[in-house]
This record gives C-alpha cells, sequence and structure tokens, in this order.
C-alpha cells in the first residue's frame, strides 16, 4: 500500500495545469497570511511608540506660555553638559519664592463662596502675561533669572510629562503617560503578546490536524477580526493589555496554517513560490503599514485603518477549500477526491469521478513493477527460490514498498502490550538476517503475483541443494489469517468507538463540520468503503510521534533551533528600529523595503542550489553584518543602517527559506502539530525580544552583537538537515522517518538521495 505522496503530486498537476482560480486561491491564502499578520504583530511599533519627552512645568510656570524648548532648558538637568535632556527628573523650584520674587506679575484675588452653610474666604495668586511686547521680553527675562536662582536638586516628575509632537500626535504612550516609572508597560504588554502567541499556536496547530486546515483558519478569523477592532476602544491601559494578548492567540498560527493550506494545496514545481509570495506580501505589509503610521500619526486612526478592513476576510468561508492532503491522511480519501474535483472545475478541467484511486492503482502497479524488476530472484514452476543480496544503503528502497509498517522500531511504542514485544523478540531471534526477511517479502510479492495470472493454487514445494528451501502457504490459509486480523482489528475499533468519550468526540467533530463545511461529511456508503480500502495506515499522529522516530525527531530539534534564532533576530531587528537615531517611519519603511529583493534572491538561489545550504549562507552573512556594526563609529548611523538592513534581508530570506523547508520536511499527517510544537518553542524565545531591544538603554551595539552570535550559530546548525529540493512531500510517519535518513554533511544539491 502507497503512502499516496505520487497520487496527489499527480493529482494537483492534473487539476491545476490550465485555468486561474488555483492562482487566486494561492494568492487569497498568502495575502491571508502575511498582510493582516504583519498589521498585528508589529502596529505596536507605532501605536506605543514614545516620542521625546520630558518633565512638565509647575502650573504657576504653565500660565506664562513661555516657549517649551526655553521652559526646558531653564528646568530640565542637561542639554548644555551632554546634549540630552533627563526625561524623568526635573529641577524643583519654591512656589512662594518664585510669587515673591515675580510680585510684579501678580494676580491676586479673594473669592467668597459657602461651604455648609458657612461663609469662606479664598485668596489665589496668579502669575498672569504682560501684554505689551516690550514688557513681555521683561517679563521672560526676569522669569528665566529667578528660575536660575531657586531651582533646587532634580526631583521625579510631579506633574506629569510634556511630549513632542513632531512625529506622533498621539500614542497609547502618550495617552497614558506610560514612562518613567510606568515605562516597563509597553515591554510587557509585547511580551504578553507573544505569550499568547505560544499557547494559540500550540491549540491551532493540534486542531488543525485534528479538524482540519479550512474549519481552523475560519474560526481565527472570526474571532481574531473582532478582537483586532475592539483593541481601538481601551478604556485603559489593561484592557488594551488583555486584547493583545487575545489577539497573540492567533500569531503565528494565522501566517502558518494558510502558508500550509496553499503548500498542499499547490503542485510540487510550485510549492518553492509559496513560501516566497507570503514572505514578499508580509515585508509589503510592513512597507504599508509604515506608509499609514506617517499619514495618520495618531494610534487610534491607525488601529481602526489596520483592522477594520479584513471584515471583508468573513468571505474566506465560501472561497477555500480543505487540504486534499488532510482529507487523505485521515483516511477520508472520496472528500479529497471531491475537493480536487472542484478544483479543476473551477480551472475548467474535467476530470472523470474515480480519478484519484485510479491514480493510486496506477502507482501501486508501477511500484510493484519496479520493486520485482529491481529484485528479480530465480522462479520455477511459479515460485521463487534462493536468497537475495542486497546492500544496506538499499534497504531503505526495500522498506519503503514492502507495506506501509516500517522496516525500523520506533523508540516507545505504547500501543504494544508486554505479550507482543516478547513474542516478536523471539521470531527475531529466529530470523536469521535482514537479506532472508527481504527476500520473504519479495517471494510473497512474486508469487501472489503468479497466482493471480495462472489463478491455479500452487502447493509444491521446491528443493535445492545450496540453497534454503522458501516454503509457499496456501491461498485459502493466507487470506483466512487476513479475514481474522481484519476482524480483530474491526472488533478493536467497535470497541473504541462505542466508548463514551469517543462517542461524544466524535459527535463533537461531527458538528464542527456542519457548521463550517460547505458540503455535508456524510460519507456514502461507495465513498465510505472507498476510504476504508485505500486509507493509508499511519493516518493518525500526535505530536508525541514527534520524538518516537530517531530522524523526525532529530529533523524537529534542529528546525526548532533554527527557528528560535530567526525568530528573535528577525523580530528584534524590526523593534530595534527606533534605536538606529533616524526617522522611526524612514527606517521601518527601509527595512520592509529591503526584504522585498530578498525573497526573490532566495526563491532563485534555493531553486538552483537547494535549501539547507542558502539558509546557512544567508544566515551567517547576516550574523556577520550585525556583528560589523561593532566596527562603526557613532558619528556616522546610516553606515550601521545599511548594515543592519543587510542583516535584515538575510534575516528575511533565511525566514523564507526555512519555511519552506520546515513544509517539505515535516510529514503531511504531523505537520501542522509539528511546526504548532516548535513554533510554540520559538515563542518562548520570541519573549526575550522586547528586553533584548531595552538593552540599547546601555549600549545600542549590545542587541546587535546578540543577534549576530545567534545568526552564525543558526547557520551552522541548518548543515545537519537533509536537502529537499525536488523531493517529493512525505505524506506518512513512515515517509517523514526515511527521509534524509543517508545524507552526507557537506554534500549540495545531486549529491543526496
Amino acid at each position: 500500500m502507497t503512502s499516496w505522496t505520487r497520487e496527489l503530486d499527480e493529482a494537483t498537476v492534473l487539476a491545476t495545469k490550465s485555468g486561474y482560480w488555483h492562482t487566486v486561491l494561492f494568492y487569497l491564502l498568502c495575502s491571508l497570511a502575511a498582510i493582516p499578520t504583519s498589521f498585528l504583530v508589529f502596529s505596536q511599533v507605532f501605536t506605543t511608540a514614545t516620542p521625546e519627552h520630558w518633565c512638565a512645568a509647575p502650573p504657576e510656570l504653565q500660565v506664562l506660555d513661555l516657549p517649551p524648548e526655553e521652559l526646558r532648558a531653564l528646568l530640565v538637568p542637561g542639554g548644555a553638559e551632554n546634549g540630552t535632556f533627563e526625561r524623568c527628573a526635573a529641577y524643583e523650584l519654591d512656589s512662594r519664592a518664585l510669587y515673591a520674587a515675580l510680585s510684579d506679575y501678580v494676580d491676586e484675588r479673594s473669592e467668597v463662596y459657602r461651604d455648609s452653610g458657612a461663609l469662606r474666604l479664598v485668596r489665589t495668586r496668579q502669575l498672569v502675561i504682560v501684554s505689551d511686547p516690550a514688557g513681555r521680553e521683561e517679563q521672560i527675562r526676569r522669569v528665566k533669572e529667578v528660575i536660575l536662582s531657586i531651582r533646587s536638586d532634580p526631583k521625579p516628575c510631579a506633574y506629569g510629562w510634556v511630549f513632542q509632537t513632531e512625529h506622533y500626535r498621539r500614542t497609547l504612550v502618550t495617552d497614558f503617560s506610560l514612562v518613567c516609572a510606568e515605562g516597563w508597560w509597553p515591554r510587557m504588554t509585547n511580551t504578553l503578546f507573544w505569550v499568547g502567541s505560544i499557547f494559540g499556536n500550540l491549540f491551532f496547530g493540534w486542531m488543525s490536524d485534528r479538524y482540519g486546515r479550512r474549519l481552523t483558519i475560519l474560526l481565527m478569523i472570526y474571532l481574531e477580526v473582532p478582537l483586532a477592532i475592539a483593541a481601538s476602544f481601551p478604556s485603559s491601559y489593561w484592557t488594551y493589555t488583555a486584547l493583545r494578548v487575545a489577539g497573540g492567540l492567533f500569531f503565528p498560527a494565522l501566517y502558518q496554517l494558510p502558508f500550509i493550506l496553499a503548500l498542499e494545496l499547490m503542485p510540487p514545481d510550485k510549492r518553492t513560490y509559496t513560501g516566497i509570495v507570503v514572505g514578499m506580501l508580509f515585508a509589503s505589509g510592513m512597507c504599508l503599514l509604515a506608509v499609514l503610521a506617517f499619514l495618520l500619526r495618531d494610534w487610534f486612526w491607525l488601529s481602526l485603518a489596520t483592522s477594520l478592513p479584513f471584515l471583508s476576510l468573513y468571505s474566506y468561508y465560501w472561497l477555500i477549500p480543505e487540504s486534499p492532503r488532510w482529507l487523505v491522511g485521515r483516511g477520508r480519501i472520496a472528500e479529497a477526491e471531491r475537493v480536487l474535483l472542484d478544483l479543476a472545475r473551477r480551472n475548467g478541467v474535467l476530470l472523470p469521478r474515480g480519478f484519484l484511486l485510479d491514480l493510486h492503482k496506477k502507482v501501486k502497479e508501477e511500484e510493484d513493477a519496479a520493486f520485482v524488476e529491481e529484485t528479480t530472484l530465480p522462479i520455477i514452476n511459479g515460485h521463487v527460490i534462493g536468497m537475495l543480496k542486497i546492500d544496506k544503503e538499499d534497504t531503505q528502497l526495500v522498506d519503503r514498498r514492502m507495506s506501509t509498517m516500517l522496516s525500523f522500531k520506533p523508540d516507545k511504542d505504547i500501543n504494544i502490550n508486554k505479550t507482543n514485544r516478547q513474542s516478536d523478540a523471539e521470531e527475531i531471534n529466529k530470523t536469521p538476517n535482514l537479506e532472508r526477511i527481504i527476500a520473504l517479502e519479495v517471494a510473497e510479492i512474486v508469487n501472489r503475483k503468479t497466482r493471480q495470472k495462472s489463478n491455479k493454487e500452487d502447493h509444491i514445494s521446491i528443493e535445492s541443494s545450496d540453497k534454503e528451501v522458501l516454503e509457499v502457504k496456501e491461498e485459502d490459509d493466507e487470506e483466512s489469517q487476513l479475514n481474522t486480523e481484519q476482524q480483530q482489528k474491526a472488533t478493536q475499533t467497535d470497541a473504541y468507538a462505542k466508548s463514551p468519550v469517543n462517542s461524544l468526540r466524535r459527535k463533537s467533530m461531527q458538528f464542527v463540520s456542519k457548521m463550517f463545511h460547505k458540503e455535508s461529511m456524510e460519507a456514502s456508503p461507495e465513498n465510505k468503503k472507498m476510504d476504508d480500502q485505500n486509507s493509508i495506515g499511519d493516518c493518525q499522529a500526535s505530536p508525541l510521534d514527534v520524538f518516537r522516530y530517531p530522524n523526525i525527531r532529530k529533523k524537529f530539534f534542529i528546525l526548532t533551533f533554527d527557528w528560535v534564532v530567526l525568530g528573535v533576530v528577525y523580530n528584534t531587528l524590526c523593534y530595534n528600529t527606533p534605536n538606529l537615531g533616524v526617522d522611526d517611519f524612514v527606517a521601518f519603511f527601509i527595512g520592509g523595503a529591503v526584504e522585498l529583493p530578498s525573497y526573490f534572491i532566495a526563491w532563485k538561489l534555493m531553486d538552483r542550489f537547494g535549501r539547507r545550504w542558502v539558509l546557512c549562507i544567508f544566515m551567517s552573512v547576516g550574523g556577520v553584518a550585525c556583528l560589523s556594526c561593532v566596527l562603526v563609529p557613532e558619528s556616522n548611523p546610516w553606515l550601521m543602517v545599511s548594515l543592519v538592513m543587510l542583516g535584515r534581508l538575510c534575516a528575511a530570506a533565511s525566514f523564507s527559506v526555512f519555511y519552506v523547508m520546515i513544509g517539505e520536511l515535516l510529514p503531511t499527517v504531523l505537520r501542522a502539530q509539528a511546526m504548532g510544537a516548535a513554533s510554540f518553542i520559538a515563542g518562548l524565545g520570541l519573549l526575550a525580544c522586547p528586553y533584548i531591544v531595552y538593552l540599547a538603554v546601555y549600549s545600542k551595539l549590545l542587541p546587535l552583537v546578540i543577534m549576530g552570535v545567534l545568526c552564525i550559530l543558526g547557520g551552522g546548525a541548518s548543515l545537519f538537515l537533509p536537502e529537499t529540493l525536488n523531493q517529493p512531500l512525505p505524506q506518512t510517519l513512515s515517509d517523514g522517518e526515511m527521509f534524509g535518513r543517508h545524507f552526507k554533511l557537506l554534500s549540495c544539491v545531486g549529491g543526496e538521495r
């Protein structure tokens, strides 16, 4: 039984050989994965931006309407000494001494008011502005002299802050005064956003593999858009933080799952475009965000502009299909064929019903014929005799065909009891060697084909003096044994399905399917028969399967490490934009713009030289660029910006290669769950991003040095992954385990198996 990898590849090629609907669908999914998520994750760069600020003047001086720059020079330490002003402290003034020194400009008034039936006399003093121009100049001169003479040691700001409005008219920081003692709030909100994304990604990754790609994507859209709009109307910063955490539950799952669905819907020669197009649209979203922030300069209007338009995403209910690969992975062959037929129909391609099963039979026959041809043995009277000599390097080719059973054993198998383990051990001890097992399997395949052609039963046993005799069982006994095994399996399945827990689970899945699926998922008897006869054996998988199989486990750990590195480096470079010493909007726009050519370059290089070496080189060059900032003098900020942008270009290109590579390395039955688990671990690393950026308070170079070291380490780790260029997309756990078991560390494209 095959793993449906070739069949699904050929089916997608047939369904997309003409027409344009699959292209429209591809860009719809890529834009969903890129633009809303770029707004969601990076809008906080502008909505919680901290403009230049200093302590506000006492109320006594505020009424004089003095020039803000002159007043700051008088009341705020710094300026002439080091060129920068203190943000959280100001000189203290004695109000009595101030009024006494400026008595010529004091307006004293007495007011009588009634308090609890008693009359009270209140005297007020207030400085007044001189209207005469000459007198006004004299007043300003006198005020300056008095302030310089009576000011005392600096104290924390007591009357609020003054915020510069040159770049930002209003941000959440200015509205809620989140500076100085409250300055930790924006960083904490950003950290909590990533905490939400950690748990949300695990949940939605599991849900995607359990209930389907389409349902999970629609659920995220229906929940995320209202939350993003609600974040524009917070009653307090606590409310805003809670809404951001809730929004973080959907990122990066909202980025990954449309990407996975697009990857699984596209034919093999178009899969490389998926990561490239998603990356380019993500960078375009960042550029658009910078333009909107520059034009609006107000967090409220920016928040609405980056959330309200996405109400149009609700139309995806009628547009996106379920993944055929996921359906096949769940044993729902008929539904997978229906999706492919609908895709072909929209493209103007007419495919006959049952074409997927025909492809399956064709591929199975080709594999059987190729396998028998490669392992030809002497045949006498329709039976195979002799032993088969096969090199160890070729055993993986034999293993992939002999059945869906793996030739290797997982490190841990919780489904086998002690009795079965003991019997298996006895069987293995009795078996002379691997060649004998392979010979027996080959003999069984050839003998079955011979019996089908002759329609006769042979009961002859051939003996040879130099070779061991192979005994062939009668067909009736074989069928009887198979029937017995199927009955036992059916009995176990029925008992499992009738349990209260699984009955509730099955009913919940049916209810959810009826809500989100455009067509009824009630399978007809013919479709159910097709599904039962042709579904693959290991269609169901759990996240723990990542750790049960050594080759999958090794690839998972390396991919996870690279994801942590790329996530921390990329996001830190984006959030570190205000620390580069240039205009925030310009720097952020340039950062998004330099990413656009990076994806095109990565696309061309990975198509020519493969994934692993391109990923290694991009990450290493980006790390060297960040470390080179140490050699740049502070008087030349644009040279540092250029090096940082080179590092960001390499980080973006690395991410595009990485997303294609991780999608091609993980099997379909485990892809979303494994990516969710890896993203969970990467999210833990992202918690450090706000604090790495904050290290720029001590040195602007410190975050860049950390980024450089991480990039170089991640680039070296990527060489321990196998090449995926022009390789079939693994469908089952056996495919995922066999893929890349024998590759050389320094091999290039064409040199790997």
